[in-house]
């Protein structure tokens, strides 16, 4: 079963125009030069949405045994989700893995852990050792984006890789591997990015809410000069959750669009196309793999708007964000926001 895209192609277009002038205008100033514009645009959609009716959630479909062939014309061509259920179960990152185990082999690693529920100061420096205990406590904290494999690469036996290989896209740029520990209901707020993305669920249970791309209009970004996105905090509460919905106020649209749900146990990978609108919540204690790629060609056919702007709007430079990327993406988003000079200082003189 597909969802239904309710926003058409010209709509896509006008609201383009608006997202350019955010990012190289600021949304401050693009505002006030559009603001009677930007109203009548979301007055002409919400009728048409409300035309259309309330908007469903289906889950995404689970396929087991799913050949490359199939994979490629049904879903990376299809640009669709798809679960394919216990694709990892004999890998051993699913058999061995635990909190535990990282905290044994690697409690020593200096990380970057980052809050992206806090506007203010996110960023905070721990061993992984102490980050496992906090989870361990209770303390609510997830740990994104840890680079494994660059500061191990002895885990790579522990994944199929030649399985993961074959189902890139022609025309990579780069890849990298990100590992994902959370507590029981730690959240990712709802948020997009650039890369595809293989993921896997290696222990513990992980709920994802998807969106489709197009669907942009409805989530409004603020700009940002990095190649992730997040969904605006609209109201004291924080961005539109979609496990606890609100359709009130500034996310009343939501009601009114399609979207995936997705719940994933130990060895099931579930495919993330580019600029998929989602966000994530942990069953329990979790650890998740992310497995991505930048196809430049496969990306511009998801979003021509946002592959533009990351190719000429990214602050840090994209090919230095790139390079930070391939470290820890966390240092992309301290970048962003000013702090990376003094946290390399700060581990020099450590």
């Amino acid at each position: 079963m597909d969802i239904n895209i309710k926003i058409t192609s010209a709509q896509l277009r006008k609201y383009a125009q608006y997202q350019i002038l955010d990012h190289f205008l600021g949304r401050k100033r693009a505002y006030s030069m559009t603001l009677k514009n930007r109203r009548k645009f979301y007055v002409q959609l919400e009728s048409s949405l409300k035309e259309q009716g309330p908007g469903e959630i289906i889950p995404v479909e689970r396929r087991t045994n799913l050949s490359l062939e199939e994979f490629q014309r049904e879903y990376v061509d299809g640009m669709k989700p798809v679960i394919l259920e216990g694709a990892a179960k004999e890998w051993n990152c699913v058999k061995e893995w635990s909190l535990d185990y990282f905290k044994k082999l690697h409690g020593e690693d200096v990380i970057v852990m980052a809050d992206q529920l806090k506007m203010e100061n996110p960023y905070e420096v721990m061993t992984l050792a102490d980050l496992i205990d906090g989870i361990h406590k209770g303390t609510g904290k997830y740990y994104r984006f840890y680079p494994l494999l660059d500061k191990h690469p002895e885990h790579i036996l522990d994944f199929d890789y030649k399985w993961l290989r074959e189902r890139r896209n022609r025309g990579t740029l780069f890849e990298a591997f990100q590992v994902f520990m959370g507590g029981d209901n730690t959240i990712t707020p709802i948020h997009n990015a650039n890369q595809c993305n293989l993921f896997t669920q290696v222990y513990g249970e992980k709920k994802w809410m998807l969106y489709h791309p197009k669907h942009t209009p409805i989530v409004d970004p603020n700009p940002v000069r990095n190649v992730y996105r997040d969904g605006p905090a609209k109201t004291e509460s924080g961005p539109f959750d979609p496990f606890n919905p609100d359709f009130s106020g500034p996310y009343k649209l939501f009601q009114y669009i399609d979207g995936y749900s997705v719940h994933l146990k130990p060895g099931d990978v579930l495919w993330n196309p580019p600029f998929y609108w989602h966000s994530v919540k942990n069953v329990g204690n979790s650890i998740g793999v992310g497995y991505r790629w930048l196809p430049p060609a496969y990306c511009f056919k998801s979003s021509k708007l946002y592959t533009f702007l990351d190719a000429f709007a990214t602050n840090p430079p994209i090919w230095k964000a790139y390079k930070l990327y391939k470290q820890d993406i966390n240092l992309i988003h301290m970048a962003e926001h000013g702090q990376l000079d003094d946290y390399i200082q700060k581990r020099k003189k450590s």
